[in-house]
């Protein structure tokens, strides 16, 4: 699957392309798994689980190329919520100086996300390869997204102690290079409500949510969701999903106060609608469903029962959606926000 400037977004005028939008960094534009290794001082590093106070860690990043290994610096710094507080290696944030990627794959990545694996385990890789499955989805949607690619990890420790750890991880555009592609300006004050979003965004936010069995989110919060003012509209867009039904993380709980017992049980957490606003993000839906599934069928290593059981649970949203003003009645308005 291909994922750099898509030809089709959700509807012809539900998002404002800006007139000078940037093509994401080359590095994103394949679906090619590359190996990588991190070499690092990885015990301290898991031992920094105050993101407050993190400071960035030194360490390598090599890879081959067409003319043999490469290595560039890279800073390393713990980052996350429930993950950096309860996984065996939290999630990280590397930074590459501009001059030691020049000519490299990872030119123009800047300040990337890596989303790492939680314990050693298969099973939790699983859930790695299904939150990136889910990045992969999402730019079928819209481009007010974050790019994601697959790479093969090792971390080694620059100490030589304990034993080099290979496992998949994926790297997500850094948000600052994020708002210089759609020319917008991100917004970090908490406190804006979901009805003030530009509003076919807001419908597509809620929805896609509900989709994707998320309700780890927040606008007003800033939770999950990143707010970029372009010209005078406000876009959302969302990320993390390791507390999705999608994802069904075996740590994934749901808030008591959603009445739930599972995060696979969906919950509607967006703007009132009405089957005006929703019926053309749910015929895109509907329209995309097979591509959604040739996503989760492409994603290299993800176990094939775990893709059907996944597609079996969003057969479940397509039967909901089947009856439009059932849909709305009984899954969007008993929850939804003014």
């Amino acid at each position: 699957m291909r994922s750099a400037v898509l030809p089709a977004v959700l509807l012809p005028a539900a998002f404002l392309l800006p007139a000078g939008l940037i093509a994401q960094a080359p590095f994103f534009r394949s679906d090619s798994v590359m190996a990588i290794t991190i070499r690092t001082d990885l015990r301290t590093i898991k031992r920094d689980r105050d993101t407050a106070e993190a400071p960035w860690r030194d360490g390598s990043l090599s890879w081959t190329g067409p003319d043999g290994e490469r290595t560039v610096p890279v800073r390393l710094r713990t980052r996350g919520a429930f993950r950096l507080r309860h996984c065996d290696l939290p999630p990280l944030r590397l930074r590459f100086s501009d001059d030691s990627t020049r000519g490299t794959p990872f030119e123009d990545l800047r300040r990337p996300k890596l989303a790492s694996y939680c314990m050693d385990r298969d099973e939790y890789e699983q859930n790695l390869l299904l939150e990136y499955t889910l990045y992969r989805v999402q730019q079928l949607f819209t481009p007010f997204s974050y790019p994601a690619r697959l790479v093969r990890v090792t971390y080694q420790d620059a100490a030589g102690t304990g034993r080099a750890v290979v496992r998949y991880g994926f790297l997500t555009e850094d948000p600052a290079r994020l708002a210089a592609r759609l020319g917008g300006t991100p917004i970090e004050t908490q406190g804006v409500r979901q009805n003030q979003l530009y509003r076919p965004s807001a419908v597509f936010l809620g929805l896609w949510e509900y989709f994707v069995g998320n309700t780890d989110w927040s606008v007003p919060g800033l939770h999950n969701v990143e707010l970029f003012r372009i010209d005078s509209l406000v876009q959302p867009v969302a990320y993390d999903y390791d507390w999705s039904g999608a994802v069904n993380a075996p740590y994934a709980r749901p808030d008591s106060r959603l009445g739930t017992r599972s995060v696979r049980d969906r919950v509607y957490r967006g703007v009132c609608l009405t089957v005006e606003d929703a019926e053309p993000v749910l015929a895109r839906f509907e329209a995309l469903r097979d591509s959604v599934a040739a996503v989760y069928r492409r994603t290299p290593d993800l176990d094939p029962r775990t893709v059907e059981r996944t597609l079996s649970w969003y057969g479940e949203f397509y039967r909901e959606i089947a009856d439009r003003a059932r849909f709305i009645r009984d899954q969007v308005r008993p929850t939804c926000f003014q």
